[in-house]
């Protein structure tokens, strides 16, 4: 029993290995590249005999009458008898042409001329070394022998008495196929190129789908999730990521009810201190409790308007509103007692937009404010300068504070993120005005970005005209 179970275990531990290696991508590109020397390998041996049968008659009949010339020669007899001569040819797959002082024949009617055939050395022929010295040892003993190829022909040509004896093979009628062995060996490269490459390319396949899954995630879109159909190493990744953006988005979807609910929770004990606040008979303490519960209100405010835009379709009331005469009238109502410190260069000839007037009006209230709260006392009025061009309508509010440090200026559009961790009412609210004005520009389509030194913070809100923003 004890060696069944062992046996099995092993068993089962093979199988396991073998499934294993089934999903590894390595095994697969080796795989791949297994397939493609196997393919290359076809191809080559291919070529190879294709080769062989293309230069079979020029090669190997070519040497066998270079090499047994002086026994043809012999059976033709001196002078040649063409009757002799025919009987050879209907052989043998050759053509013979024979010329002296008393006789010109061919087996051929379109034998090529003698003048027109380029006879040369012994170098010329396509032999193997083994072959060639026999060849030349022959030649010794037969003086006038002289060789070409010509048209796809291999030709020999001997002289003895004053005849002259040339031998062609193929037979010129038989021209020989085209070699297309250089082509077809290239058109299979190229396919077994193409083939590793796609092969490959749809192994990496979900390394792509992951690239636009983060992409996505990045941009806000926490339902997107990449596709699975794989069963290997990339496909478990492609399962880890999914996992991944279900837990960020459970996350920050319980983080969202959390915060809605407890602002929902505030509101109505808020509501309630404020009428009891009235039966409240000492002025200075009704003050500062009615201070308190206003800036708590401000706050719960700015969590329920910042939940409410942080989704990838937050819901604008657009309207048609001129954005210099808009910040104005922002100026003019709500910082009326600070309007000398404030200096606005508006340009009213400024295209209309399509934009959330009540969005945007908190936006200019919450720049303007925070520009105000950190510019110098006694200083130089901080600037607000609205400009456009064809495609975009910019903002820009400046003040002359201290500035921001450069490691908390990634981070001041952040909820509750704030560079004094004092929280007082002098220096501040909760961290949450940067991170609602950012939201109100993400949700029309636009983008806000703070340049800050010493010499102050300048904050940049571009949108853009159509539309569609």
């Amino acid at each position: 029993l004890r060696i069944h179970r062992r046996g099995s275990r092993r068993l089962t531990h093979m199988l396991n290995l073998l499934r294993k290696i089934g999903h590894s991508l390595s095994a697969r590109l080796l795989l791949i590249f297994f397939l493609a020397s196997l393919a290359m390998s076809i191809t080559a041996r291919y070529a190879f005999t294709l080769f062989q049968d293309t230069d079979y008659l020029r090669q190997i009949v070519g040497a066998h009458i270079a090499l047994h010339s002086e026994y043809i020669l012999n059976d033709m007899g001196s002078p040649p008898d063409i009757a002799r001569a025919q009987a050879i040819v209907d052989k043998i797959p050759v053509d013979i042409l024979i010329a002296g002082p008393d006789l010109s024949w061919s087996s051929s009617p379109n034998f090529y001329p003698l003048d027109a055939i380029p006879f040369g050395p012994i170098s010329m022929l396509e032999l193997g070394d083994a072959s060639r010295s026999e060849v030349e040892a022959w030649v010794g003993q037969v003086k006038h022998v002289q060789f070409a190829n010509f048209h796809e022909h291999f030709l020999l040509k001997i002289e003895d008495n004053g005849y002259e004896i040339v031998f062609a093979s193929p037979r010129i009628n038989d021209m020989p196929k085209p070699d297309y062995t250089t082509i077809i060996i290239g058109l299979i490269g190229v396919f077994v190129l193409f083939f590793c490459f796609f092969a490959v390319r749809w192994v990496f396949r979900p390394i792509s789908w992951m690239q636009e899954g983060a992409a996505r995630l990045g941009s806000g879109d926490l339902e997107y999730r990449i596709p699975t159909p794989r069963h290997d190493e990339l496909g478990d990744l492609s399962r880890e990521f999914n996992k991944m953006a279900d837990d960020v988005q459970g996350m920050l979807e319980a983080k969202r009810q959390l915060m809605l609910a407890i602002s929902h929770e505030l509101r109505s004990p808020l509501t309630r201190s404020r009428v009891a606040l009235e039966l409240i008979d000492d002025g200075v303490a009704r003050k500062n409790i009615l201070e308190d519960i206003e800036e708590m209100e401000r706050l719960i405010t700015d969590l329920l308007e910042s939940e409410a835009l942080n989704t990838r379709h937050a819901i604008l009331r657009r309207e048609t509103a001129h954005l210099g005469e808009l910040i104005e009238m922002v100026i003019a109502v709500d910082f009326s007692q600070r309007a000398e410190n404030i200096e606005s260069r508006v340009q009213f000839n400024i295209a209309l937009n399509n934009i959330d007037v009540t969005r945007i009006r908190l936006l200019m209230r919450n720049l303007i404010d925070n520009a105000l709260r950190y510019n110098p006392t006694g200083g130089p009025a901080i600037n607000v300068m609205v400009s456009a061009d064809s495609d975009s309508q910019v903002i820009v509010v400046q003040d002359h504070g201290p500035g921001i440090a450069p490691e908390h200026l990634k981070h001041v559009t952040e909820p509750f993120y704030r560079a004094d961790a004092a929280r007082t009412r002098a220096t501040g609210g909760f961290g949450l005005g940067l991170y609602l004005c950012r939201r109100i520009v993400e949700a029309h389509g636009g983008e806000l970005t703070i340049n800050s030194n010493s010499s102050g913070t300048r904050v940049t809100v571009t949108l853009p005209v159509s539309d569609a923003c």
